[in-house]
Formats: structure tokens, sequence, C-alpha cells
């Protein structure tokens, strides 16, 4: 009777104290749910993905107390709460801000700008990154991939350009871009005022690319270096490549951990932007 009386008693305490948090991340704009969001603990590679309709579940049962909660999406301001104040509140339902755009309209004239296309082109078959999944949990691809810019003058982004070797799923897929300040040589705040997620079927990749065409937004980067990333946010069935370019460098991190910088190989994302032209001195 002692022995089922201790297991019944550690049990319990085990299922009391059990931390596994759920809730719905939601727009504070319109308190619509925002679907394919990472929730996760800041510098640790613990969270998960909310579904369709903004649902989470997040087991914070083990994790230092001390840490922050941390909910970041392009185009909106970044949540972030301390775990214990986090787990002691009575909603854990999330509302993330819409950051103001403040950025003024600027019209673009043929004499003052012209095109151009960063980063890597590369469409290699063999060399890539590869994502495989039998189920449709997030576990294969909870990483975000990113490759840095430098930029030494007044750019708008118009296009993101991601070479993709294979695509064999059984429905489309969600792509998550984000663009990032730097600090520290690492990605650091991202500088988008709209969220940039865009749904991939195969039919969208041409000659093996697929073009998420942004120059309706107003993405501006001033004489300062930046990163562009890209994460897979749905799941599927099947298997996704992204030509990759080898002796490059790119920038790793699973859900809110540290970003990791990999100077292997780094994925085909180039991009199409308007770049001011240098000044003309009159003699």
């Amino acid at each position: 009777m002692r022995l089922k009386f201790t297991f019944l008693f550690l049990s319990i305490f085990g299922i009391t104290n059990s931390q596994i948090i759920s809730g719905r991340i939601i727009s504070g704009e319109n308190n619509n749910s925002i679907p394919y969001v990472r929730i996760g603990v800041d510098g640790e590679n613990i969270g998960t993905i909310t579904d369709e309709n903004g649902n989470y579940k997040i087991d914070l049962t083990n994790v230092d107390k001390s840490k922050k909660v941390t909910v970041q999406l392009g185009g909106y301001n970044s949540f972030e709460q301390d775990i214990q104040n986090f787990i002691n509140s009575n909603n854990h339902n999330i509302v993330l801000k819409e950051k103001v755009n403040e950025i003024a309209e600027v019209k673009l004239s043929p004499k003052t700008y012209e095109n151009k296309n960063w980063g890597i082109n590369t469409k290699a078959k063999k060399v890539g990154f590869w994502y495989n999944s039998n189920d449709d949990s997030h576990g294969n691809w909870r990483e975000e991939i990113a490759i840095s810019f430098s930029n030494k003058k007044k750019v708008k982004i118009e296009k993101i350009n991601l070479n993709v070797n294979q695509f064999d799923t059984n429905k489309p897929v969600l792509l998550n871009f984000n663009i990032y300040s730097e600090e520290k040589s690492r990605p650091s705040k991202s500088i988008l005022s709209e969220v940039l997620t865009v749904e991939l079927t195969k039919d969208q990749i041409k000659d093996g690319t697929f073009t998420y065409d942004i120059s309706d937004k107003a993405i501006w980067i001033d004489n300062e270096d930046f990163y562009v990333s890209v994460q897979i946010v749905s799941g599927f069935k099947g298997k996704i490549g992204f030509s990759a370019a080898l002796l490059s460098t790119v920038y790793i991190r699973s859900y809110y951990d540290k970003w990791q910088k990999i100077p292997a190989g780094a994925p085909a994302i180039n991009i199409d932007v308007k770049i001011a032209k240098d000044k003309k001195i009159k003699a």
C-alpha cells in the first residue's frame, strides 16, 4: 500500500507542478488570431509555433524562470515577459501590437535610383538546406536561416528571391521572411513594419527560383548592414530543398536561441533593390 501511495503522490505532484502553458496569440489591432508565430524562451532552443488559429502550447516546466518568454514577428512590436510572471498570469493570450510605420513615402526617380541584385544566386542541386517531414509537427523546421548584406547607401527592397532545388510536398507551404538590423555581427531587431509571410506552391517556382514581390511595401534601409532570413512555418508531408553556396556564411537559430554564425554554406537568398545613385559633382 505504501508503494502505491508513494507512486500516487509522485504522480499528483508531477501533474500539479507541470507548467505546460497554452493560449492564443492575437493582433492588438483587430483581435484576430495570428497563425504560425514562434513563441519561445529568449536565448534557449525552447519553443513552439502557433497553429492556423493562433493557438499554442509550450512546456516551461524545467526552464530557468528568470528568463523571458519571447514572441517576435515582423510588423509587430516584440513581446517579452519574465517566465515566472507569465506562468502566474491568469490570461495566457498574448496581444501583439502593430508597429507604427513612420517611414515617409519616397517617390522614386530613374535618375536618382538604379536597380541592383544582391546576394547568393547559385542554383546548386546537390548543395543545399533540405527539410523533411513525415507529419505536421514543427520539430524538423524550427530553424530560421539568414544571410548578411553590406550596405553603405539608401536602398529599397523590391523583391526577395529564394532558389529552390526541390519541392515535393502534399500541400502549399508557408514561408516567413524577416529583415533584421545588425548588432555585434549578428542579426538584431526586425526592421519590418509589416508581416512578410507568403504561401509557396510548386507552380510559383520559375526556373528554380521563387520570387516574393514586396515592391508595394515601404522597406527602406539607409546606410546600414542588414540580414534577410527565411523560415518554414507550416506543416507538410514531403521534402523541400533550398540551394546553397559553399564557403559562404549562414546565420542560424532555433526559436529564439542565440544566432550561430556558420561559415560553411549559405542559402541562395538574393534580393532586388533600388539603390541611390552616387551624386555627380559638377566641375
